[in-house]
């Protein structure tokens, strides 16, 4: 392990050692898992898509007065997520507008099969469990960007040895954010 690397700021070089950035790290997630749990279902209640025609039937489009608002209230609920993080949930929600045009008539719609916080189809406080007990964070920290593995822990619950989320983050103002849940 490193001892310490600089950290520029516009005033004063610090040093932050890569312990410190990756318990800063580890809390970042930690705490947005913690809120985004019990929060789970006020986030279900935006509608991001409707129907063009009859409401909840294909064709859908995405609402995006209502996608301002989520994001908004995102913005003022979770501050764990960063910039980059909006910015590719509007891009993967484009896509789903444009996947949407050409299927007219797929009932469950593009993207919206699985949990875009967990990268999965499982319940949001299983998910936390998982990460709580999991004792196998691999934190890598290159300048102002980090990635984050977390493995499943050894439980009979999760499969031993599987990846349970991939978590990119950017230090935004000095302060580490998520930027990308899931891996590409």
């Amino acid at each position: 392990k490193k001892e310490a690397e600089p950290e520029k700021t516009d005033e004063v070089t610090t040093t932050v050692s890569v312990a410190e950035d990756s318990a800063a790290i580890r809390q970042v997630i930690l705490d947005f898992y913690n809120w985004y749990t019990p929060n789970y279902e006020k986030l279900m209640d935006y509608q991001l898509y409707k129907g063009v025609k009859k409401p909840h039937t294909p064709p859908y489009q995405i609402d995006w007065p209502i996608v301002d608002k989520y994001q908004a209230y995102l913005r003022q609920a979770a501050p764990q997520l960063g910039e980059d993080f909006y910015k590719a949930q509007k891009s993967m929600l484009a896509q789903a507008d444009s996947a949407f045009k050409v299927d007219l008539e797929e009932e469950l719609p593009y993207g919206f099969d699985y949990d875009w916080y967990t990268n999965s189809q499982e319940e949001p406080s299983y998910f936390l469990d998982g990460i709580k007990a999991s004792k196998k964070w691999m934190i890598q920290v290159k300048g102002e960007d980090a990635t984050v593995e977390i493995e499943a822990p050894e439980s009979e619950n999760f499969a031993s040895g599987s990846l349970l989320i991939f978590v990119g983050l950017k230090k935004e103002n000095g302060q580490w954010k998520i930027a990308r849940i899931g891996n590409d």
